[in-house]
């Protein structure tokens, strides 16, 4: 029970929660463990809840009618997804499975509306939450719809960078095919953007170790 309320704790809008109402929460929710590649839940079904990574991760994405993917996010320990589904009453508007083996607690929707009915204080830092899934959102599709793949590139390894500030060297996790269908390109595609952007002097690249050499270059070529 100790160890579910603290990972319940680690989601920004449920940190502050009073310890009884942490455990009630808490009581009601499971875990479940996804080995790698395992579907979690599926795009235009419903949705039990939010899942709550804690170990691992989950691959968030969308599909259509002929198989293309498209990458939302790649969802790290302490981040969830399903939050939309559980107040809006409709099916999965994403897919999503795990990437390696994956352990994530099942926090369930009624729970946690009448937790949100109840709570002020979580309402409104879900309402935080939602707006910054929104700009993520506004973010992806500037960045699909007005820049080239190289830039893409640049502003994916920007962003990876920026998790570790200070720091020239990225090292991902993620294969070129994962992080290609995060920017909407192929990893043929990835590929020759990561040579290009060698080329020009802003990065050495033996993937998945990525050297920034000028950030400050970077930033604007990946600007456009």
């Amino acid at each position: 029970m100790g160890q579910a309320i603290v990972n319940l704790r680690r989601i920004d809008y449920l940190a502050g929660l009073p310890a009884a109402e942490a455990e009630e929460l808490a009581t009601v929710s499971e875990l479940r463990r996804y080995p790698n590649g395992s579907p979690v839940f599926t795009q235009g079904e419903a949705m039990p809840g939010v899942f709550v990574v804690v170990q691992g991760a989950l691959k968030v994405f969308r599909t259509d009618g002929r198989g293309k993917i498209q990458v939302i996010d790649i969802l790290q320990p302490g981040t969830c997804v399903g939050e939309v589904q559980v107040f809006d009453g409709g099916v999965a508007a994403s897919g999503a499975e795990a990437h390696g083996d994956t352990e994530c607690w099942l926090v369930p929707a009624g729970a946690l509306r009448i937790m949100a009915s109840k709570n002020n204080a979580v309402a409104m830092c879900m309402i935080q939450h939602f707006a910054g899934k929104v700009r993520h959102l506004i973010s992806l599709v500037e960045t699909l719809s007005l820049h080239s793949v190289p830039e893409r590139v640049g502003q994916l390894i920007l962003e990876y960078q920026g998790r570790n500030p200070g720091r020239a060297l990225v090292e991902f996790k993620e294969t070129q095919e994962d992080l290609a269908q995060c920017i909407g390109a192929s990893r043929e595609a990835f590929s020759r953007a990561l040579r290009l952007l060698a080329d020009l002097g802003l990065i050495q690249s033996t993937f998945p170790v990525v050297r920034i050499l000028d950030i400050q270059k970077l930033q604007r070529y990946a600007r456009g």
